[in-house]
Formats: C-alpha cells, sequence, structure tokens
C-alpha cells in the first residue's frame, strides 16, 4: 500500500523521470549513447503473487491451484531478470514477518477485502463459488511454505548468464520485502557506488521514498514498474501494461530545487551534483526533511491528517509549511543561509537520524494556525463530491456507488462541523470514542496521550525508513490522528527521545502469531485445526474474529479507505496460545 495517492501525485507533478524502459533508453545521469548496463536488480514479490492470482481464471480450486500460482510467479520473475539483465546481482524478496504497526493495517485490510469481496457477490448476483483465498499470501500458510520452497529450489545458488549472483530472502525470514531489499542496499554500499546503477522493482509508494532516502548509498537507483490502466486518466501519454523506469536521481533534484527555493532573498543550493545525490550535508539534510514532512501525509503505519490530503494539494501545503519554517527567524534553514552548506542541524527538520524537534514545532505551528482553514476547504470540495448523481441501473454501477459511500454518507463529518464552536471535541468524540461526559480535565489526558502516541510514530517511522525497524512491538494505536491545534502543546522545545528502550524493540512475532493476528473470520481455515479450537474454544476467544464489526469513514474518498472497529488482540496473550499449540503438537 505504501503512501495513499503518492505515486498519482509523482505522475502529475514530476512527468519527467517517468522513462519507458528499453534497452536503448538514455537516462538523464548516462553521458554515453546507446545501451547502458544495470548492474543489480531488487525485486520486491509480493505483487507479483496477487498479479499471478488475477490473471488465473480457477474452474474450480483443486490441490493443483497453488502449484499454477507459483509456476506464474516464477515465471514473471524470470522474464524481468531477463528484461534487466542484471551485471553483478539479483535480490529476490517477499514480505517476512511485518512489524506490528504493519500488522495492524494488514488485518484491516483483510476484513475489508473480505467484506468487499462479500459485497460484490450480492450486488452481482454471483453464486458463492469457490475463489482461491488471497488471503493465504501471509506469512505462515501452507501457500507460503510451498512458494518458499520452490523459489529457492528454482533460483538457489543459480548463477545468471552473465555471472549475477542470486540472493533470496522469503516470507520465512522476518522483515518486510522492501526493508530486506534496502537493509541489503545499506550493508553492501561497494555494490552501490556511483558507477553502477540499480532497479528495484515493485508497486507500494513507498518504495520511492526508501529510494530517495537510499540515494547518498545508491546514487544511480530506478524504480522499475508496469503501469496500471488508471494511469491514463493521469497522463495520457503513457500507456497501461507497459513498463517504465522512475528516475529517482531526477526526481529527488526536483525536489531539491522546490524545496530550496528562494527563500530570504538567495537561491539556496539544490542543484546536485549531476547523479542526483548531491554535495555537502545540506542537499541530503533537504531530502531528508522531505521525506519527513511526507509523512504527516500518511502511510502504512500513520494515518494522515484530514486537513491535509495527498489529493487536494496536501505536498504542496506541508511544502509550504516547511518553507514558512525556515523563511524568518533564527532557526536558518533550506534558503535562510542553511540549505547550501548544511552549516548546522539546528537548520532542518531531521539529520536523517534524529528529529529536530524545536523546528518540528515551528512547522506544526504553522499547520495548526492553518488548520482549520485547511479543513473548511477540504469540506468544500467533499460538498461538491456530495452532490454527484450515481445512477444504478446496472451491478458495474451499483458498485461504483457502493465504493464511494465516504463521499456522500457524511454523518460524522457533518457533525463535527469546523464551522461550529466545540468541533475539536467532537472530532474526538467521533473519530476516537472519548466520552464527553468525562469533562474537560479528562479530554486533555486523553489529548496528550494521542499526541505522544503520534510524535513516537513520527520517531518510529523516521528511523524505520532510514535504518531498520527501531521497536518491533510498537504501533500507532487510532485511526485518526490528533488535531494540529492539540499536537502543537506536546511538541518538544527540545531534544528528546520519545522510543525508549525495552518493551519489544529487538522481539518480532513468528509468522503464526501474525497469521492469527491478521486473518478475518472467514480465512480462519488457514489456522491449523488444533490452533483454531485452542484459540476459540479453549480460550473462548472468537471475540476476535468476528464479522459485523463497524466502519468509519470520515474524510475518506473511497470504502477501502476506511477504518474498521476492529476489537483489540493482545499480542502477548495471542502469543502465549500459539506457544502451547507449539508444545503440544
Amino acid at each position: 500500500m505504501g503512501i495513499p495517492s503518492y505515486f498519482s501525485y509523482i505522475v502529475k507533478n514530476h512527468p519527467e523521470i517517468i522513462r519507458r524502459f528499453s534497452k536503448e533508453l538514455q537516462l538523464h545521469t548516462d553521458e554515453r549513447h546507446g545501451e547502458f548496463t544495470i548492474n543489480n536488480l531488487y525485486l520486491d514479490c509480493n505483487s507479483i503473487i496477487y498479479d499471478a492470482v488475477h490473471s488465473t481464471k480457477f474452474s474450480e480450486i483443486t490441490s493443483d491451484s497453488s502449484k499454477i500460482i507459483i509456476s506464474k510467479v516464477i515465471v514473471k520473475i524470470e522474464e524481468y531478470i531477463t528484461l534487466i539483465a542484471p551485471t553483478t546481482c539479483v535480490y529476490i524478496a517477499f514480505d517476512g514477518v511485518a512489524p506490528l504497526a504493519k500488522l495492524d493495517q494488514q488485518r484491516e485490510r483483510r476484513y475489508k477485502s473480505w467484506y468487499q469481496s462479500d459485497i460484490t457477490h450480492t450486488i452481482m448476483n454471483l453464486k458463492k463459488t469457490d475463489v482461491w483465498n488471497t488471503t493465504a499470501i501471509t506469512p505462515g500458510t501452507v501457500f507460503m511454505s510451498e512458494l518458499n520452497n520452490a523459489i529457492k529450489k528454482h533460483f538457489g545458488g543459480v548463477l545468471g548468464v552473465t555471472g549475477c549472483k542470486y540472493m533470496i530472502s522469503t516470507s520465512d525470514e522476518t522483515g518486510e520485502g522492501e526493508h530486506k531489499l534496502f537493509a541489503f542496499i545499506r550493508d553492501n554500499p561497494g555494490l552501490h557506488d556511483s558507477n553502477t546503477r540499480t532497479i528495484v522493482y515493485g508497486l507500494d509508494a513507498d518504495l520511492i521514498m526508501l529510494s530517495i532516502n537510499h540515494l547518498p548509498v545508491c546514487p544511480n537507483i530506478y524504480l522499475f514498474r508496469e503501469t496500471p490502466h488508471f494511469i491514463q486518466s493521469i497522463d495520457r501519454s503513457l500507456e497501461p501494461d507497459k513498463t517504465y523506469l522512475l528516475d529517482i536521481p531526477l526526481l529527488v533534484e526536483q525536489i531539491r530545487n522546490e524545496m530550496s527555493g528562494f527563500v530570504g532573498g538567495e537561491e539556496a543550493s539544490g542543484s546536485g551534483s549531476g547523479n542526483g545525490s548531491g554535495n555537502g550535508s545540506g542537499n541530503v539534510n533537504i531530502v531528508y526533511d522531505y521525506i519527513f514532512i511526507c509523512f504527516f501525509l500518511g502511510n502504512d503505519f500513520m494515518p494522515h491528517f484530514p486537513s491535509i490530503n495527498i489529493r487536494t494539494g496536501g505536498v504542496h501545503k506541508m511544502m509550504n509549511a516547511y518553507k514558512s519554517t525556515f523563511s524568518s527567524g533564527d532557526s536558518g534553514g533550506a534558503g535562510a543561509g542553511g540549505g547550501a552548506d548544511g552549516g548546522g542541524k539546528d537548520k532542518y527538520l531531521t539529520d536523517g537520524k534524529k528529529i529536530i524537534w524545536k523546528n518540528v514545532r515551528t512547522m506544526v505551528e504553522f499547520l495548526a494556525k492553518n488548520e482549520v482553514g485547511f479543513l473548511k476547504e477540504e469540506l468544500k470540495m467533499r460538498d461538491r463530491k456530495a452532490n454527484f448523481y450515481y445512477p444504478t441501473d446496472t451491478p458495474e454501477e451499483m458498485f461504483a456507488k457502493f465504493e464511494a459511500i465516504p463521499t456522500y454518507e457524511r454523518e460524522l463529518e457533518k457533525y463535527i462541523n469546523p464551522y461550529k464552536e466545540g468541533w475539536q471535541k467532537r472530532y474526538y468524540q467521533c473519530l476516537f470514542g472519548f466520552d464527553l461526559a468525562d469533562g474537560t480535565e479528562k479530554l486533555e489526558e486523553f489529548k496528550k496521550v494521542v499526541c505522544e502516541n503520534y510524535l513516537t510514530g513520527l520517531e518510529w517511522t523516521m528511523k524505520y525508513y532510514t535504518s531498520g525497524c527501531p521497536d518491533w512491538r510498537w504501533c500507532y494505536k487510532y485511526h485518526y490522528p490528533p488535531l494540529m491545534e492539540d499536537l502543537i502543546h506536546h511538541v518538544p522545545y527540545f531534544e528528546r527521545e520519545f522510543l525508549v528502550d525495552g518493551g519489544g524493540v529487538g522481539v518480532d512475532v513468528t509468522p503464526l502469531v501474525q497469521l492469527c493476528y491478521v486473518l478475518p473470520k472467514p480465512s480462519l481455515n488457514l489456522l491449523p485445526e488444533k490452533l483454531l479450537d485452542k484459540i476459540v474454544k479453549q480460550y473462548d476467544r472468537g471475540d476476535w474474529y468476528g464479522t459485523d464489526f463497524d466502519f468509519i469513514w470520515a474524510f475518506c474518498k473511497y470504502f477501502w479507505e476506511s477504518h474498521v472497529q476492529l476489537p483489540e488482540i493482545p499480542i502477548g496473550e495471542l502469543e502465549t496460545i500459539v506457544n502451547e499449540y507449539l508444545l503440544e503438537r
């Protein structure tokens, strides 16, 4: 998933970085003419499994169905390797166990996927025939074990025709696929110097952020993906189902220029070194700041602010907030004497490792002052869309109306209503479940807890993107962020580490625990029968797996963006049950 709508934003606002892939393609960093060489190809492969499933029409589900899918995955990986023809290294990665922060998102997504499929069958009047359950694409299932074995057998120890080395990390190795790839890049700088080119395949938008962040280590890195059909509605020059590269060095060059601009009467040095990696820490820090401000726009671990949405100019709002932070005052900044030489960490939001909270505080103060105005603008746009007429003459039209339900069923938004006094209290009442009868003092205590959880999330996400998972057991506990006007009261004035040692810092869950955690009730057949009996019957925890939970979609555009009111599953209790099962086997 990654960052909602970010890929579309890139296509609209940075079309120059999108290059149709061919052997003769000349990238902007390549001074030669004609054919160029790719040294490394790194594949984030989970999307390939889904493509294999969706491209297969099953008359019925049999024991051979999984074999067909696995075969298609292997063929597709081979196609990509043949197309790119890397000379040095191929890294094939699948998602392993993810941090708890991601498991909550996976659990919610799988429930919505089942619910939406059920609605589809009802609207389209389809028979409830067997379909291959994509929830099986989760670490710990029999299918993933079979896929792991097949991938290792087929690619393990292989040397390509050019003598390149094959690296494999399957779902039985901890970590999300893309993060395993970039950990390898960090750990092997010699393979990624300025004389090499690396292509990363994957569909997640956060691969763009990871690539941007690792440009100082891997200065010639490009993303590789097919183009989905919807892309023509954004850019008619792009052909669906064709292969394109995203030129990350050029993107970073454009970001630096946009972030630096002309602030305080002088231009910050942001043109870079020709390969996008930049000269001096200032250039690098500007890019780190860009990554950081995009955290406010939401990702797999943190929600976006209702007042700041990528679809409605959210990136530009964050850019303006950033420029406002450094356009005056003592902080200096990207264009006030700090961007050109990077002469001091007080001139940025982050140095790539630590957050400089006093500068973040200044930016959040700007956002807080403009929050209600931004929110009113957002609601005006949503009001216009609410008047759109959805015909329901055909099943397809009925389904389109269902998908757009957050745009016209907006009771919570109308109740919160930022035009009426007290809207802030109603925000926490509706979107966080706070009981206003508990009084103002309790509300302020609650806000503090939410704000500190959110600030911890900013720190956690930055470290996860830059150096690996800092705490496998941390998660953001709410569906929505706090209001900026409350967040400003809790952003530190001085240096502070929100993530403290202890707890679950280095303790990831097992694949079987993850499986129990994320499965919706209709997919519980993927669990070992005795384990399911232990959870549901012996421990009476069937309430973890219901089929009638409420949805919240305030400030969402599509149903799939909505939030599900799922019951909490205490991870420690679940681990105890799973460990008992394993001991009794």
